[in-house]
């Protein structure tokens, strides 16, 4: 077997090598992003802008920032495209037209910003969401369950909008299911939401339970949160969950003031800060 205690030049150009290729890496998207950044207009970088900081308060600093998450929930819209009245309609399909061209631009390196809809309509209205995956993370995920996922046709080289779209028009526990997996929640917090709307169905009773919050910067409960039986007892994943996603969230606190002043308002440069602190 190798050893670094035989070969110590090996270890040290072998070391030269990855942190260059993480370099390199970060450096890549950096440039991406910002070359991007610059193909907007006054308007779209203005609402770019806007998302990002809202991400990144949120949990989707998770996935931007860290590998908790292989996707995360950024920002809800609702778009009145069944309106009776023409002007209303012309204003939603042009506010739609913006923000796919913005998550489309945004989406560099090994991230992918996808504007989905929802399968249910509002009166009127169409809700609409977007996500940002991490398609690193995604690949894992759908290996990880590839007896759930093979059975619709997903691979893990599968575009993240093609798998959010089949998720969101599958039928209701398989749905569920898929989006416990995207989100990043552990295993058996799966299993049990799953199991639990399968009783309720069944029994007309609703399953007690108990909810596991990772604390996000704008606020300790109600974003990165999974349910859990009632009396749960946390075990060494939540731990390590909760460990790492503290970590990633005490750096952002830290540096967060820096890019956002009365000279210096950045939310993708703070962005690809971020990147760069957790290669």
């Amino acid at each position: 077997m190798f050893s670094c205690k035989n070969s110590p030049q090996y270890c040290v150009t072998f070391l030269v090598i990855v942190i260059c290729v993480l370099d390199t890496a970060c450096n890549t998207s950096k440039y991406q992003l910002g070359k991007a950044y610059k193909k907007m207009s006054v308007v779209e970088r203005v609402l770019a802008d806007s998302i990002i900081a809202y991400a990144l308060d949120h949990e989707a600093l998770y996935t931007l920032a860290d590998t908790l998450k292989p996707m995360s929930s950024v920002q809800f819209y609702r778009m009145p495209v069944f309106s009776l009245e023409k002007r209303q309609r012309d204003s939603a399909q042009q506010e739609l037209a913006i923000l796919q061209r913005i998550v489309n631009i945004l989406s560099v390196g090994d991230f992918q910003f996808v504007l989905n809809p929802f399968e249910r309509t509002d009166s009127i209205y169409r809700n609409m969401e977007i996500y940002v995956f991490r398609k690193s993370r995604l690949q894992n995920a759908i290996t990880a369950h590839a007896d759930f996922f093979n059975k619709w046709g997903i691979t893990a080289i599968a575009n993240p909008a093609t798998v959010l779209a089949i998720t969101e028009y599958e039928q209701k526990y398989d749905r569920w299911r898929s989006y416990g997996y995207l989100f990043g929640y552990p295993d058996y917090a799966v299993d049990f939401f799953v199991d639990a709307g399968k009783s309720q169905d069944s029994t007309k009773e609703f399953v007690k339970r108990d909810f596991i919050s990772i604390p996000v910067y704008t606020g300790e409960k109600g974003y990165f949160t999974y349910a859990v039986p009632k009396g749960y007892q946390k075990n060494e994943t939540d731990s390590l969950i909760y460990k790492k996603a503290y970590q990633t969230l005490s750096f952002y606190k830290k540096i967060r003031s820096r890019f956002y002043s009365e000279s210096n308002n950045s939310p993708i440069k703070l962005w690809t800060r971020l990147v760069k602190y957790k290669l």
